[in-house]
């Protein structure tokens, strides 16, 4: 079964000439002034992705604050794999849209003259979720525009909303024009735009639900997986008896075949 970061780096890959093929060693720049341009309402933690290995460099320590992980454990796949199922169809369709907007719409050398903004809910290591704004600008492309360096901060606004307003905007830099609150579920959003072809696998258990059944399927008890997700055994028991009721089983065994057919397992 795919994971959320299958998909995403799917729709990446998607665009032609988007993502760089070569990494390269960026010259040190001030965090500081990078984040002069952004808008931090809240805690926050900033990162530079390097584009064609899909990796986090220089990730700040806000990450232990904000969502328990240490920065040197944070990567693309976790941060992808933890945004809110709910939030991920979201997510997906802006990062598709922005990849049209830099390819198709601007000049390549404009491609570090915006700022990109929207907010989803990420899960934070203690099971709940975050309500984190997104900010990213481009830092450093190839000379026919794919992205190598993008720069990243990303603010926790739980105390401002409980959950996105679902607009993307774009932010012109240096006197460019701006896009901003745009409904990227809209018909015409960009001329031309057609919406990367996707069909997310879904599962009828929750996220813990999942992590017990994978624990069940390496033999553990109710009481060890207890102490391996820092829960009580009796919630791993009601989770248990919630999964054969979905799953429509009468014991731990046949939920497990049933994981396996369905690619969970």
């Amino acid at each position: 079964m795919k994971e959320s970061h299958d998909y995403v780096i799917d729709i990446w890959k998607s665009h032609n000439g988007y993502l760089g093929k070569q990494s390269l060693q960026l010259e040190q720049k001030k965090y500081a002034e990078l984040i002069a341009n952004l808008f931090c309402p809240g805690p926050y933690f900033y990162y530079v992705i390097d584009s064609p290995t899909l990796t986090f460099e220089g990730v700040s320590e806000g990450t232990k604050a904000i969502l328990g992980i240490e920065n040197t454990d944070l990567t693309v796949n976790l941060y992808l794999d933890s945004i809110h199922p709910e939030d991920l169809d979201f997510f997906m369709r802006c990062e598709d849209l922005v990849a049209y907007f830099l390819k198709n719409c601007i000049a390549p050398e404009n491609m570090v003259n915006y700022k990109i903004c929207y907010s989803i809910r990420v899960r934070a290591s203690n099971g709940q979720y975050k309500h984190l704004l997104l900010q990213t600008t481009t830092i450093k492309t190839s000379p026919d525009g794919s992205l190598l360096k993008v720069f990243g901060c990303q603010t926790d606004i739980s105390h401002l909303a409980a959950e996105s307003n679902r607009r993307l905007s774009f932010i012109g830099l240096n006197g460019q024009a701006s896009l901003v609150n745009l409904d990227v579920y809209a018909d015409n959003v960009f001329d031309n735009y057609v919406p990367h072809s996707l069909i997310i696998q879904t599962t009828q258990f929750t996220h813990r639900e999942i992590e017990i059944i994978k624990l069940l399927g390496m033999g553990l008890s109710s009481k060890q997986i207890a102490q391996n997700l820092n829960i009580s055994a009796e919630t791993v028991v009601s989770h248990r008896k919630n999964c054969l009721r979905k799953a429509e089983v009468k014991n731990t065994a046949e939920l497990l075949v049933h994981c396996v057919k369905s690619g969970i397992l």
